[in-house]
């Protein structure tokens, strides 16, 4: 079996790899994406919320009743403080993926090349043989008519 042929195999799995890891950085970019979303949302209730806090504050309010509200904000900035550490968790693994997805793109690109090599020394190979059966056949008549 040519080498050409022999590395086939070997470069459909150096496709499916690549077909993987760029599922995979899909996947890490529409996460990032749904996380900054979740920020972007956090912080428009928080505004909401303090602006709301404000107005309660200026009507009046109960001691208790104002630090529930300001505890209340403290888990809020908490849970933004959580989300940004989600959203650079997230850019992290996007840069993964990325990396991953490079050296498999990588990794199938040569595999091409060297099959497309293969393949063409092969048929330097085989232009060479076929040349040599012409000169031999050729040597052979001229051997046979005494020439």
């Amino acid at each position: 079996m040519k080498r050409s042929k022999r590395l086939r195999p070997v470069q459909h799995l150096a496709e499916r790899r690549r077909k993987e890891a760029e599922q995979q950085l899909g996947a890490a970019q529409q996460q990032l994406l749904a996380e900054q979303q979740k920020l972007v949302q956090l912080e428009q209730y928080l505004a909401d919320y303090q602006q709301n806090l404000l107005q309660t504050g200026r009507d009046g309010v109960a001691i208790d009743q104002l630090q529930r509200l300001q505890s209340f904000k403290h888990r809020l900035l908490d849970a933004l403080a959580q989300q940004r550490r989600q959203i650079e968790f997230c850019r992290q693994l996007l840069d993964h993926a990325k990396q991953a997805w490079h050296q498999a793109s990588g990794r199938e690109r040569a595999m091409g090349s060297l099959i497309e090599r293969a393949a063409e020394q092969e048929a330097r190979d085989e232009e060479k043989q076929l040349q040599k059966q012409i000169d031999e056949l050729a040597q052979s008549r001229r051997s046979r008519s005494g020439i």
